[in-house]
């Protein structure tokens, strides 16, 4: 045998191998690629638009945190204790600010894309993964709330990659598995326990050893559930953390839900073109709910069929169920982010059968639900809305309209002059008899505190009133922010869009406050 003969089979195993380094090499760029170009999607509108409600609540439960109050047992908080601690220890450091949550927003958008990139990619191979993530990328980044529900959902996406990334599971994917849970948990409870469920069918579905996995990845999610939320128990009490956490929100419930949007009544001219255009995008977002439960419907379908992503689809049914809480386009992502892989796994396996046509039905969908998503960051992009800077430090840059804009300019510094540093002040809606939103984000332009142990809530029971006129009488504010803003009383169609006929509150502050000084939404009133 020659030499050249006997050089060829370790030549062969080296050119293999250096194919292998530059296909993981590839990949890995690739993944920096997407998740670049998920920041990029998320984090050119990062300044647009201050939310008078989620951004007032998520960063007051921050600064109550910061000034040493317990969630639970000495304000109103819904979720997990994470999201408050986080930005608080932010503002420690940074100070107050506007943008601290948005960054994080960010960040947790373009994870949470690269997630389901991953997720179908194993199901779908890497044509269709970059379809799903182009839908998810765009879906995640528009609309914006600063509800810890993007962060948690980052956290329940990688948990799935982890758990399901390998034929057999070792122990360093299941800790990383239930580390991963437990963090979506620290955020949002419910959120981790659509995690939980997915992620146990995962494990069970797979052949080897079941139980070695469950007692594994299950410690993990144990100990630490019990290192974040024990500490919390047994400072606050185990029924005002329950409370706080699961019992407000289930007897509440029906105040927040929405129909069904089934039935669209908006306008659809079909000339000159660019309002059909314009109108039939408004058609397609009215239409985004059902489009997913007819995507998931399909997915479920093609998962059971296949036997593969059942717990994708364990998940998709959480994310229905978070969707039904509060049928609008702040609720749809979750759910999105799962359909998507599903749809794609869908037409692939179809593809593959060689039942083409049929594939078309789940494709068609996946690529409607990723027009959807991209006509909206698109139109952000070449159609921006008219905004100017907030001239105030906690702002950071962030805009709102021009005419907004000027007014908080005016309004925050008059605040900050009538009520010194850590004084009281009170952000009153613009009737006591029906509130669909209130403002407490002028708590935290202003820096001043809210003397009410909530910041948001059903606030127009007479019970309720009653409760707040009391606190008001006991701490005289030295100032009283009227929010008249239409959209703080606007109707909805459930038992929060009623009035309940009560102007307890009102009539306290007519007579013991005037106005001082009445610029844009916001009537600046003082003690008689």
């Amino acid at each position: 045998m020659s030499v050249e003969a006997q050089a060829t089979p370790a030549a062969a195993r080296g050119r293999s191998h250096r194919a292998r380094s530059l296909e993981l090499a590839s990949g890995r760029l690739l993944l920096f690629a997407l998740l670049a170009a998920g920041i990029a999607i998320s984090a050119f509108t990062i300044l647009r638009r201050v939310d008078p409600f989620d951004e007032g609540i998520a960063l007051q439960a921050a600064r109550r945190v910061m000034q040493g109050q317990l969630p639970y047992r000495d304000f109103l908080w819904p979720y997990g204790p994470a999201h408050p601690y986080v930005l608080a220890g932010l503002f420690k450091v940074f100070g107050v600010s506007l943008l601290d949550w948005r960054i994080l927003r960010v960040l947790s958008d373009a994870a949470s894309a690269l997630a389901v990139f991953v997720l179908a990619r194993r199901l779908a191979g890497p044509r269709l993964a970059l379809v799903a993530w182009l839908a998810a990328a765009c879906a995640f980044a528009e609309p914006t709330s600063a509800n810890p529900a993007a962060e948690a959902y980052a956290f329940v996406l990688w948990a799935l990659v982890v758990v399901t990334g390998r034929e057999e599971p070792g122990v360093g994917s299941l800790v990383s598995g239930g580390v991963l849970t437990v963090l979506a948990a620290a955020w949002r409870p419910d959120f981790a326990a659509y995690a939980v469920a997915a992620s146990v069918v995962a494990l069970l579905v797979r052949p080897g050893p079941r139980l070695r996995r469950l007692l594994i990845w299950g410690g993990v999610v144990a100990a630490g559930l019990a290192l974040v939320y024990v500490p919390l128990i047994i400072a606050a009490g185990p029924h005002t953390v329950y409370e706080g956490v699961i019992g407000n929100s289930a007897r509440e419930g029906s105040y927040w839900r929405l129909p069904f949007p089934i039935h669209y009544r908006g306008p659809l001219p079909l000339w000159p073109p660019w309002h059909l255009a314009k109108h039939a995008k408004d058609v397609l977002v009215f239409y985004v709910p059902l489009l997913l439960v007819i995507g998931l419907a399909l997915g479920a379908a093609a998962a059971l069929w296949r036997r593969r992503g059942l717990g994708l689809l364990v998940l998709g049914v959480g994310g229905l169920a978070y969707l039904l809480s509060r049928t609008d386009d702040l609720h749809t992502a979750p759910l999105l982010a799962v359909v998507v892989v599903l749809l794609a796994a869908a037409g692939a396996w179809l593809i593959e059968a060689g039942r083409g046509r049929l594939a078309a039905l789940p494709l068609v969908v996946l690529a409607l639900l990723t027009l959807y998503g991209l006509s909206n960051r698109v139109s952000a992009l070449v159609l921006p809305p008219k905004l100017a800077p907030i001239h105030v430090n906690v702002a950071d840059g962030v805009e709102e309209t021009p005419a907004n804009a000027a007014a908080l300019d005016r309004v925050v510094p008059l605040v900050r002059r009538l009520v010194p540093p850590g004084g009281y002040i009170y952000v009153a809606p613009r009737r006591s008899d029906l509130v669909t939103i209130n403002d407490p984000t002028l708590y935290v332009l202003t820096e001043r505190n809210n003397p009410l142990d909530r910041d948001h809530g059903l606030l127009t029971s007479p019970a309720s009133q009653t409760r707040i006129v009391g606190i008001l009488r006991r701490t005289h504010p030295k100032a009283i922010i009227r929010w008249t803003d239409p959209a703080s009383s606007r109707p909805e169609p459930n038992k929060r869009g009623r009035s309940s006929g009560s102007r307890i509150l009102d009539n306290y502050i007519n007579a013991n406050y005037r106005l001082l000084q009445r610029d844009g939404f916001y009537n600046v009133m003082v003690p008689r």
